[in-house]
């Protein structure tokens, strides 16, 4: 066959076999729990402010003139305007008015908090704060407790709200798994949210638990070791969230299930002081006295020749280390050092006496 067939040949095969169709993109499926879809919803509701503040700023534009529309557009334009309010958009609400739920509010450490604060004194809120009513009156606050923080420090009045349609349970349950998912919160943090859970879902049992909130049984298993920690711990813990993680808490409530709860209490305070760091607190509730708390500090000072270091002495408790420049400069100041170290010597030997006559 000469190489014209062979190229006739492949050319006629080519689309007789074609490839697989790619399949198509797989769609994200809803959340299908209720505190999920609310919490799906929350990235949508700053796109919707967006929108309905370029409608607001077109009737305005329309209503004054500018833009020479006419009173059907304008009467349309407040239809839209008003439809899109009653959907979700953001209303302004009294700062007076909203009120935290505990359990609810997300970790920010004080720096970010900080920043945040200064970015809204020079700058217009982007992310509207999302509220629930209350039976009661006010708001309860979902989302931007420290926007609302933030806010009432820099004295303002009113904040751009978005008020959402969900019972109690969904809310909390929404800011529940929200809350977890966040890198920035502590273990300790995410075991009270994962207790409060817990307790408001008494059938479902731990493998339950972590297929409902989507991570695995070993880390419920894990944040749920605090549980298993002294009462007097967990409140130390309850003043410094960050101090002990999972990890730590779960090897010191072991220790504590085998009678050294008071060590594990010790420990937990002395870390809460700076004085222990997590493995070290481990370690001190393990062997009780044989951990140092402390290493003690040497104390270092240089004696100087002119501008030129003579000697370095370096003590540490009840250990006195010379250093000299050379070798000669050391033997020469031995017997110095010696008839000095005897003399003291002597001192002490006679105040001993005059103490003991």
């Amino acid at each position: 066959m000469s190489i014209k067939d062979r190229l006739a040949a492949k050319a006629a095969g080519i689309g007789s076999n074609p490839r697989s169709p790619r399949p198509e993109p797989e769609i994200p499926s809803r959340p299908k729990t209720a505190p999920g879809q609310l919490m799906a919803s929350l990235p949508l509701l700053a796109e919707k402010e967006r929108e309905l503040e370029v409608l607001r700023t077109r009737l305005e534009e329309l209503e004054v003139g500018a833009a020479g529309g006419s009173s059907d557009e304008i009467a349309r334009l407040k239809k839209e305007l008003a439809d899109a309010q009653q959907s979700g958009a953001a209303i302004d609400i009294r700062l007076l008015d909203l009120h935290e739920v505990p359990g609810r509010r997300r970790h920010m450490p004080p720096e970010k908090y900080a920043e945040l604060r200064e970015n809204l004194r020079h700058n217009k809120l982007i992310h509207p704060i999302v509220v629930l009513p209350r039976s009661e009156g006010g708001f309860e606050i979902l989302s931007g407790h420290h926007r609302t923080d933030a806010l009432r420090e820099l004295g303002r009045e009113s904040v751009r709200c978005v008020v959402v349609d969900a019972t109690t349970e969904e809310a909390d349950e929404g800011a529940f798994f929200a809350n977890l998912m966040q890198s920035d919160l502590t273990d300790y943090e995410k075991y009270v949210g994962l207790k409060r859970f817990q307790q408001t879902h008494a059938n479902l049992k731990q493998a339950e638990i972590a297929g409902r909130i989507g991570i695995s049984q070993s880390y419920v298993s894990l944040l749920l070791s605090y549980d298993r920690l002294p009462n007097a711990a967990r409140a130390v813990l309850e003043a410094n969230v960050g101090i002990v993680g999972a990890t730590a808490a779960a090897e010191l409530a072991s220790l504590s299930e085998l009678g050294k709860s008071e060590r594990v209490v010790e420990a937990i305070l002395q870390v809460s002081v700076g004085k222990l760091d997590q493995a070290q607190a481990v370690r001190f509730a393990k062997d009780g006295d044989r951990t140092k708390v402390t290493k003690p500090l040497a104390t270092t000072f240089k004696v100087k020749a002119g501008k030129t270091t003579w000697c370095d002495v370096r003590r540490a408790k009840n250990v006195m280390r010379i250093e000299f420049q050379s070798e000669e400069v050391a033997q020469s100041v031995q017997d110095a050092i010696k008839r000095t170290l005897e003399g003291l010597a002597s001192a002490a030997r006679g105040e001993l006496r005059d103490e003991e006559s």
